[in-house]
């Protein structure tokens, strides 16, 4: 039997399916027309790019070299995070006096669910000799203990930078990082003098420049810092506890000079002070003294922000939170020689004044302890040993 060949041409299409056809094509090309329109230009996309989580941002840079410059851009990081000083999380570095350091991270903000957490720091040839020195809103001053290197280091980009060799022996490293003001950081260096009797002095590095510059000015006998409380920034300047824990002296970086602040009064009944935190949130400068860790309160003393003096902010009683915790309090017989064993990570200050939370290293965990409505909350287990805090900031800034 014969097969009918059939001609289909235009003539012979269905007009339905003609149409369908020239609306899909009509609807492709305006869905292309509108994605061109958005793509160039910046302030739509801006707007559209600043509302997507940090991990989806990082794949977008490689989208486009223009995507790349409009993401890397420190008007963009503006705008993705109006408010730089908003803590995420806590990296707790613990101190166990080996070649490589342990890392636990505890989140504090609940809507930050993309963090991941990380036990090292391994972002130098695969190092895993990194240690923490400072934070300073999201970017991290770190060294390894290998090759004795300086870097920063930003955890959200994993982007980091090696800082040129210093001279002589470094006393302290402090970043001073102010994204509000400036994209250019700057790195504080306390080192020694040329001679082992010359009193230390500080050195700066400047990101914009890269190079390392010494200040005239130089810490005398009467001003020496005290190391064992690392530098903090903040207000424009990096602080330091004073020797003998006497007073704070405070270096302003834009102008290059050093001043003291003193100490709230020494509480009555002691001879000696007793500092036990020293630190910075949310702008706010805060220090912690404990006197006698067998009683349950003590102050949480805040900066003015003219550096004029301290005020009390808090009275903490730990009651509340030996009742959630039973093991706070090292119990002994006779009772009379009962103890609170906890150290004050780190201060949290949230959007409000009066919004102030605790996280506390008790043994075996850490806690979390709100100062407004006295409630707790385990934030994570913890090995036993010393640990140091150091905050994350989500930041795109370039290192």
């Amino acid at each position: 039997m014969a097969t009918k060949r059939i001609r289909v041409d235009a003539t012979t299409v269905p007009s339905t399916l003609q149409q369908t056809s020239f609306a899909t094509a009509t609807a492709t090309a305006t869905a292309t027309a509108a994605a061109d329109a958005i793509a160039s230009n910046d302030d739509l996309s801006t707007e559209i790019l600043r509302r997507l989580p940090i991990k989806n941002l990082l794949k977008f840079k490689s989208v486009s070299k223009h995507w790349l410059s409009l993401i890397s851009s420190p008007h963009f990081s503006r705008l993705r995070n109006p408010n730089p000083n908003s803590v995420s999380g806590l990296f707790l570095e613990l101190k166990s006096g080996k070649l490589n350091p342990k890392f636990d991270f505890i989140p504090l903000d609940d809507n930050k669910s993309d963090i991941t957490p990380f036990k090292s720091l391994p972002f130098v040839d695969d190092q895993p000799s990194i240690t923490i020195l400072h934070s300073c809103n999201g970017l991290l001053c770190c060294t390894s203990s290998v090759d004795g290197c300086y870097y920063v280091y930003n955890p959200t980009t994993r982007q980091y930078t090696t800082l040129p060799k210093t001279i002589n022996y470094v006393l302290g490293m402090n970043l001073a990082f102010d994204p509000t003001k400036s994209p250019h950081y700057k790195v504080v260096c306390v080192q020694t003098g040329e001679l082992p009797r010359d009193c230390p002095r500080i050195e700066i590095y400047s990101s914009e420049t890269g190079l390392w510059r010494f200040i005239g000015d130089t810490f005398t006998a009467t001003r020496r810092i005290d190391l064992l409380y690392k530098g903090v920034f903040w207000n424009g300047a990096v602080h330091w506890v004073g020797c003998n824990q006497l007073a704070i002296l405070r270096f302003d970086v834009d102008q290059e000079q050093l001043q003291e602040i003193p100490m709230p009064p020494i509480p009555d009944g002691f001879s000696t002070r007793n500092i036990t935190y020293f630190g910075e949130s949310r702008d706010h400068l805060y220090l912690v003294e404990i006197q006698d860790i067998c009683i349950a309160q003590f102050d949480v003393y805040e900066m003015e922000r003219d550096c004029s003096g301290w005020f009390v902010k808090y009275r903490v009683d730990l009651d509340t939170v030996a009742r959630a915790f039973p093991e706070l309090i090292c119990r002994h017989q006779p009772p009379e020689f009962n103890f609170y064993a906890f150290r004050v990570l780190f201060i949290v200050r949230g959007e409000t004044d009066e919004d102030l939370c605790l996280v506390l290293n008790m043994p075996g965990k850490a806690i979390r302890y709100n100062l407004k409505d006295e409630t707790c909350k385990k934030l994570c287990d913890l090995e036993g040993g010393y640990y140091e805090a150091h905050q994350y900031i989500e930041s795109l800034s370039s290192v």
